[in-house]
């Protein structure tokens, strides 16, 4: 019986950990932020369509943009300046993303 309680303990100490290494990202994605930069296509359908873009900064960073929402609006505004918000996060590749809630070309 004793033997039985540790084990349901140990389970339920990983469980908790496990679910408290998963909302860690999702904490650190929600603050907006607010960058500049110009738009570059980053991926192409088999028509030459531009399905993926990223933002490169001044400071020569390169952010992708996630394709949803305000972000799809990005797709054909290829090589402007743009002011754009969102949150920032990493991808499974370790690449900086952002999702975007709103932006401004600027001329």
């Amino acid at each position: 019986m004793l033997l039985r309680k540790k084990t349901m303990l140990c389970v339920l100490s990983v469980l908790a950990i496990v679910v408290l290494m998963g909302t860690v990202p999702l904490f650190a994605a929600t603050d907006e932020v607010e960058i500049s930069g110009t738009i570059f296509a980053a991926e192409w359908d088999a028509n030459d369509n531009v399905t993926a873009v990223v933002i490169a900064t001044e400071e020569g960073e390169e952010i992708a943009v996630v394709n949803s929402g305000k972000g799809m609006e990005l797709l054909k505004f290829e090589e402007k300046n743009v002011r754009a918000t969102g949150s920032i996060a990493m991808d499974e590749e370790g690449r900086k993303t952002i999702t975007v809630t709103r932006y401004m070309i600027q001329e």
